[in-house]
């Protein structure tokens, strides 16, 4: 079986009760890339050991970029959501070249159990009723997670506390980028109400509106590119109804997400990956793939065409020039040249 592999609790969860409750013979394939907030090598090398599976490392290049993001964007027929899923296109490029018919991915683990910085404070909120139970909670964050945490909203335990409407994490950085253009935009935040419960109800707005849906339809498009079928078990009916019957006070301990998950897992995966809090994500920066000091790359981002009707030059030239991005810039450069070949192919 080819699994999309992470160093993650999600995907080597599978990967665990395929290779250690099912006995199967596992492949598992991986984004390599050279950014620290994305690495997270030495945990996929050691869980690939320990659980006995074949692994191969899929690694970006800037070499035709360009030239092929407008190949998946044609595939698409439209910009691809996030960076996440041109990544994702070389995964499954490359589970395709090694002749499977079938990819399986971790998809829905973080809106079923809590898995995302955001949760954690949503579940402080939750728990605020229990002094105590709110106290040591709020302990184990201090301790273990805002160090790991970069979105300076989310560095406030008290953020949803205060306020359960608070929702400034979301956009970070939209009124910065918007002067990115020749005309202002903004867009409010809005999600469906399903449960008074915050933390509830973020993770099925996330299931049902937000994250899973776009995964689920870029992944599609990506696998089918190359006549392979992708798999989610996680969004599985009867999981996902037992799920939401376990009550909020159990999903997140001692400042680890997705308790409940680390624990039936214990013994199928190793423990270093579920005692580890770090949350990585699916992502690559975009310096792993444009290459800005191509003066070739240069001019061809910077040439005339109609994303410069709606966006400012001079923001985007001052944009390649910087050395180090922050996350959210990276997104942002690699949205706009994403649309640039949208923009080009219509």
């Amino acid at each position: 079986l080819a699994f999309c592999m992470s160093g993650g609790v999600d995907s080597l969860s599978l990967i665990g009760i395929a290779r250690r409750e099912l006995g199967r013979e596992v492949h598992g394939f991986t984004i390599a890339n050279t950014d620290e907030r994305y690495e997270e090598a030495d945990m996929v090398e050691l869980a690939a050991r320990e659980l006995g599976v074949r692994h191969t490392w899929v690694r970006p290049s800037t070499d035709g970029f360009l030239e092929l993001l407008r190949q998946v964007v044609r595939q698409h027929d439209a910009p691809l959501a996030t960076i996440t899923y041109f990544t994702h296109w070389l995964l499954v490029r490359e589970i395709g070249r090694a002749g499977y018919r079938i990819s399986i991915s971790g998809t829905g683990a973080d809106e079923l159990f809590s898995g995302y910085y955001d949760h954690h404070l949503a579940y402080l909120r939750e728990v605020s009723s229990d002094p105590a139970l709110h106290a040591a909670s709020r302990a184990a964050w201090e301790r273990h997670v805002r160090p790991l945490v970069r979105n300076p909203y989310l560095r406030d335990p008290d953020y949803f506390v205060r306020d359960r409407e608070r929702r400034d994490h979301v956009y970070l950085g939209a009124e910065e980028f918007a002067a990115y253009l020749h005309e202002g935009f903004a867009e409010p935040f809005a999600e469906a109400h399903y449960a008074d419960d915050l933390l509830r109800n973020r993770m099925l707005n996330e299931l049902f509106h937000e994250a899973v849906p776009v995964i689920l339809h870029e992944d599609d498009l990506n696998a089918m590119a190359f006549s392979i079928e992708n798999r989610s078990p996680f969004l599985d009916r009867e999981l996902f109804e037992h799920c939401y019957s376990i009550p909020t006070r159990h999903l997140v301990r001692d400042g680890r997400a997705k308790a409940v998950l680390r624990d039936a897992m214990r013994g199928l995966v190793p423990d270093a990956a579920l005692d580890n809090r770090r949350k990585v994500g699916f992502n690559a920066p975009i310096h792993d793939l444009l290459g800005v000091d191509d003066p070739v790359v240069r001019a061809r981002v910077l040439a005339d065409g109609p994303l410069y009707e709606h966006v400012r030059r001079d923001r985007v030239a001052a944009l390649l020039e910087k050395r180090e991005l922050p996350n959210s810039e990276s997104k942002l450069l690699f949205n706009l040249v994403n649309v640039q070949a949208f923009l080009e192919a219509a």
